[in-house]
């Protein structure tokens, strides 16, 4: 018996929603989630509801082989869509919008310290103009929505092309 752990098996793009639908915007990455998940089905793509989720996302995080994180992400005018890469996560996931982002940055740190983290990660979001207990999206979230999709359909479409994939024919976003 040997103590090392083995790798964990890897999806090829995994989709991660997080946020709180009962605190306002905090709820758009939930929402991009389901939105995206209609405007690109694929069967090499995972989409997976976060919620809040802390710790527990840790093997999500470490079975991806890309990332794709859809959230509420700081910023200054309320309904800008904000595409990161890099470097330039930690740094928006280290800037707390809402609790779970702590979470996610514990989240993304663990799955390095265990040596199995995705081989790219991504953040399509969008800037919240509330982030306080109250259901459904601000105005100026919602007119952002089918931007954001559309900047997160441009990811997944470069990631499965990466891959020698089948990008299906750009159809317009969905509606929210």
């Amino acid at each position: 018996m040997s103590g090392t752990i083995p790798a964990p098996v890897r999806a090829t793009i995994t989709v991660l929603g997080v946020g709180n639908t009962i605190m306002a915007d905090d709820g758009a990455g939930l929402e991009l989630l389901r939105l995206l998940s209609l405007a690109r089905p694929d069967a090499q793509v995972e989409y997976v509801d976060g919620w809040t989720g802390g710790m527990e996302l840790v093997p999500v995080v470490q079975e991806a082989g890309r990332l794709l994180i859809l959230d509420a992400v700081a910023g200054r005018v309320p309904g800008t869509v904000v595409h990161l890469t890099g470097d330039q996560i930690p740094r928006m996931l280290s800037a707390k919008l809402s609790p779970h982002q702590v979470g996610l940055l514990d989240v993304l740190t663990a799955a390095r310290m265990l040596g199995h983290e995705p081989e790219q990660i991504e953040v399509v979001g969008i800037v919240p103009e509330l982030v306080d207990l109250s259901l459904g999206l601000s105005d100026p979230v919602t007119a952002a929505l089918p931007a954001a999709v559309e900047v997160a359909v441009e990811v997944l479409d470069r990631w499965l092309a990466e891959l020698g994939t089948t990008v299906p024919a750009a159809g317009p976003a969905p509606q929210s």
